[in-house]
């Protein structure tokens, strides 16, 4: 399966910027925490091509086959 698109940029969602804790990979199936920060005050989430905020997004929900 692919990653969904973002919504911005319309490139995969493969790298998903969290400001606080590093970026999300997605392996095929899901998304998995890849490294984390010490501190940062906010939390968006944001395509790691365009940097551009993702709403809604969550690494943890499930992605739907297109």
């Amino acid at each position: 399966m692919d990653a969904p698109p973002c919504p911005h940029c319309g490139e995969p969602l493969d790298r998903v910027v969290d400001v606080p804790y590093g970026y999300w990979e997605f392996d095929g199936e899901r998304y998995q925490l890849r490294t984390t920060a010490d501190t940062v005050e906010l939390s968006p989430f944001a395509c790691a091509r365009c940097l551009r905020a993702l709403g809604e997004f969550h690494p943890q929900d499930a992605v739907r086959a297109p």
